[in-house]
């Protein structure tokens, strides 16, 4: 009578699954649908469903041929570059953080714990014009630090709670098996600790590299032509005279396609990681 019980439960969980997966597919559709269509039907109102595909706005978009006199792929290099070192040096330095509020026992490790996640719920904007005073003294305006910096600084406590979490699944009895061995704690942690965490660092590295690819408001106040990453320059199609829809959905479903393949080919270390450190 129980499991009889919980089937109109099921069904109207899997039906609110699938609409809200619907929900989150239309925008995505309809974005890569006006990216293919002319010119002419781009901006129709009602939407034409019946049009003959043209990959015009992805040359003129690839091509600098546009308003924004520009090319695109240069932006994407640039977000590319800044994400995978703002990835990197969060996952260098958030593992053996959430290593040691994980395993090692010392005075504050609550309270730090706390404060780190606490720094989660810190809006960046808040920053933004500190950091642009301070990167206009140092001269790091247009630069790649000025952007790698802060995106590891607003990286860091997501990566470092998650870890910790995940971390902490993992039983400290293998450790202790390794050390008693003669296994240095050095040699515990790079043969046994992280290979088992690999799931939850692959699922803390692409969560870094989707802020940092999506970030928008840092990447305009503190780039300008040589560092300028790809949603600053999609920002470039909107204007007073009007906007470029072909162009727009064209760069948008530009940024947007490697992040879905990236999601995709890593989805299940990606969901092993974020569940790991979720039941004990």
């Amino acid at each position: 009578m129980a499991d009889v019980s919980r089937v109109p439960l099921n069904i109207a969980g899997r039906l609110v699954v699938w609409v809200s997966m619907i929900g989150a597919l239309i925008p995505l559709l309809f974005m890569v649908l006006t990216s293919i269509k002319p010119s002419g039907d781009a901006q129709t109102i009602p939407p034409k469903w019946v049009f003959r595909p043209t990959l015009e706005h992805y040359a003129a978009v690839f091509g600098g041929e546009t308003s924004s006199s520009q090319a695109f792929l240069p932006l994407l290099v640039h977000s590319a570059l800044v994400a995978a070192a703002s990835t990197a040096l969060s996952i260098l330095v958030g593992v053996p953080a959430a290593y040691a509020l994980a395993r090692v026992r010392f005075t504050g490790r609550k309270f730090l714990s706390t404060w780190i996640l606490s720094t989660i719920m810190f809006p960046p904007i808040v920053a933004a014009i500190p950091v642009f005073v301070l990167a206009g003294q140092l001269q790091l305006i247009d630069t790649y630090p000025i952007l790698i910096i802060p995106y590891t600084a607003f990286n860091l406590p997501m990566v470092v709670w998650l870890l910790r979490s995940v971390i902490a699944q993992i039983p400290a009895d293998i450790e202790e098996a390794a050390r008693v061995d003669g296994c240095s704690r050095i040699g515990v942690i790079a043969r046994m600790t992280l290979p088992l965490a690999v799931p939850g660092i692959v699922a803390a590295a692409v969560l870094s590299m989707i802020l940092c690819w999506n970030e928008f408001l840092f990447a305009l106040t503190l780039t300008r032509a040589d560092v300028k990453t790809a949603p600053v320059g999609v920002n470039e199609f909107t204007g007073m005279f009007g906007t470029q829809w072909g162009n727009l959905t064209a760069a948008s479903t530009a940024i947007v396609a490697p992040i879905l393949v990236m999601t995709f080919l890593l989805r299940r270390r990606l969901i092993s990681g974020l569940t790991m450190g979720a039941v004990k």
